[in-house]
């Protein structure tokens, strides 16, 4: 028996079992060991090259709205016949199933979460990691001479105001409209146009 990976459809992953040694019988054992499906068959739809092994991706490329797979997969993957879109980017369905091939024995061999989760670190090179300590917080708040420059100067605002109180802008200036309207003018007041 050799472990593999399912990624269920709500994103959480769990260690399935599977009896099969070799790829030529894996989708049957496969679509099995599925509690969500697409509405194609199962395929393989990506392969990566990771160490000494080959990470083949299998899952469903086409399903019913509520059945999407919600994680996303590493970027790179080769396939065959999804040539679009990035793996990172491409939406799938039901269950995705990972199985490593060890590269010298062409055979299946033990891939878990925990082998993914690796996998997935060293591919995004730790960047999915959001947490800080507050050490690194406290030297984040340090300001440079980068920072200072940046902050406005107060100057500048006094600038903007006494353009405001520019005479030319002066309210009292404006000429007062002492024409009374008819309410058939304020509804069109194309209607009594004096330039005809």
């Amino acid at each position: 028996m050799k472990n593999i990976t399912r990624i269920n459809i709500d994103g959480t992953m769990n260690d399935v079992s599977v009896s099969v040694v070799s790829l030529k019988t894996i989708i049957k054992h496969l679509d099995k060991l599925a509690v969500s499906k697409g509405s194609t068959d199962l395929k393989q739809l990506y392969r990566w090259n990771y160490g000494d092994k080959e990470i083949y991706c299998y899952g469903w490329y086409d399903g019913q709205a509520g059945f999407e797979n919600k994680h996303d997969l590493i970027p790179n993957g080769n396939s065959t016949f999804l040539c679009d879109e990035n793996s990172s980017e491409k939406l799938l369905f039901g269950d995705i199933f990972l199985v490593s091939i060890s590269s010298k024995t062409k055979r299946i061999s033990d891939f878990c979460v925990s082998d993914y989760a690796e996998m997935y670190s060293d591919i995004f090179e730790g960047f999915d990691e959001c947490n800080t300590s507050d050490e690194e917080e406290d030297d984040n708040e340090e300001e440079t001479e980068e920072d200072l420059e940046f902050i406005n100067d107060d100057s500048e605002d006094d600038n903007f105001n006494e353009e405001i109180n520019d005479p030319i802008c002066d309210e009292e200036e404006l000429d007062e409209d002492y024409e009374s309207y008819t309410e058939e003018e304020e509804e069109d007041p194309d209607i009594y146009d004096e330039s005809d």
